[in-house]
């Protein structure tokens, strides 16, 4: 404390030269690791471009700080001193990174443009599985059509029901019959996380989609963790006709997630995520999406054809790579790359009209050419 009532030297000088190089440096890192969601420009594809504005800041701070002799070169500072400016430096760096990370609006490469259907526009059904009654929202097809398969949605990790609406709206509206329900462990469903797999509470939805549907086969379609899903159900349900999962998240042969949600999501979320993971264990306890994954039995090969797989162009949650190793493991084809981040990309026209197309049985061979 003696030391620090007796600093001697430019200490202003000191702590804003130290502010700056480590904003600079913060940036650089961000733009090296593609962690998009905390930098200042939001997108994967400026990469480049947050490099070269953190190298400036970094080297130009040293260039001012270091200029000549007498300026800030030599102040006369202890060791424990400068130490203490430098700690303080870097934590006000990091704290500016994040608010200016957090003001930037531009993170998102596409806004959602299908229409939300609010979930209480559609049929409520309850669902018995175990000893709870597990709530499930039914649209059928529109006219009455019985050409198109039904399908069965299962939402992202962290999501609802509600979150994939529009979804099951707009394949209602293009012949399909739809039910979506709320995951173990999220929104108004009763039971925890038991079984990652959820295979019970699966089993018992597509029984039900069948039932509603009048359909004796019926598909798949997940987002995120629900794509994780739905590749599951294909290979272990025979009557499941097509599976469709919508940039799920990448894991490696031995079962570890190769995700990482600094890339998409920006300072506030991460935070609240951290804090509050977004599902709950039987026991009551919150659980991560890589805590459930590293859970899962290590990946299989799957039943190849019957299904696709949509991710993004960029490095977001999932990287290109990672997705593209992750369903050579699974032995599927490659991954139909499309734009937008994994928040957006369940919900762009692009991406339905490529959806409906796997349903149909012809998945994404139309956009791999193009």
């Amino acid at each position: 404390m003696k030391q620090i009532l007796h600093m001697r030297g430019d200490v202003g000088g000191m702590f804003l030269f130290f502010l700056l190089f480590f904003i600079g440096l913060v940036q650089a890192v961000i733009a090296w690791k593609r962690l998009n969601g905390l930098s200042l420009t939001g997108y994967p594809d400026r990469r480049c471009l947050s490099l070269a504005i953190g190298v400036a800041i970094a080297v130009g701070s040293c260039g001012w700080y270091f200029s000549r002799p007498g300026h800030f070169a030599y102040p006369d500072m202890e060791g424990t001193e400068t130490l203490i400016i430098l700690v303080l430096g870097l934590i006000s760096a990091v704290i500016i990174q994040a608010v200016l990370s957090t003001l930037n609006l531009r993170r998102r490469v596409l806004d959602t443009d299908l229409e939300c259907k609010p979930i209480k526009d559609m049929n409520r059904l309850s669902m018995s599985v175990g000893d709870a009654q597990v709530p499930a929202f039914y649209l059928p097809a529109v006219n009455g059509a019985t050409s198109e398969t039904a399908v069965l949605l299962l939402h992202d990790y962290g999501g609802s029901s509600e979150s994939v609406a529009g979804l099951a709206a707009s394949l209602s509206a293009r012949g399909h019959p739809a039910l979506t329900f709320d995951l173990d462990g999220h929104g108004e469903n009763p039971r925890g996380i038991d079984d990652p797999l959820m295979e019970d509470l699966v089993n018992a939805a597509l029984q039900r989609l069948k039932e509603e549907s009048g359909r004796e086969k019926v598909s798949a379609l997940g987002v995120g963790l629900g794509g994780t899903l739905a590749i599951e159900l294909a290979g272990r349900e025979p009557r499941i006709e097509r599976a469709v999962a919508v940039d799920p998240p990448a894991v490696e042969p031995t079962g570890y997630p190769a995700v990482n949600s600094l890339r998409e999501l920006g300072t506030v979320s991460l935070l609240r995520a951290f804090i509050k993971p977004g599902a709950n264990t039987a026991e009551g306890k919150r659980i991560s999406l890589a805590r459930m994954l590293q859970a899962m039995p290590a990946p299989q090969p799957r039943a190849g054809g019957r299904i696709t797989i949509i991710g993004t162009k960029e490095t977001w949650l999932n990287a290109p790579d990672d997705l593209l190793e992750y369903t050579k493991v699974l032995g599927l084809e490659e991954p139909l790359p499309l734009d937008g981040n994994h928040t957006s990309l369940a919900f762009q026209r692009k991406t339905l009209e490529e959806i409906v197309r796997a349903l149909k049985g012809s998945g994404g061979q139309t956009a791999r050419q193009a």
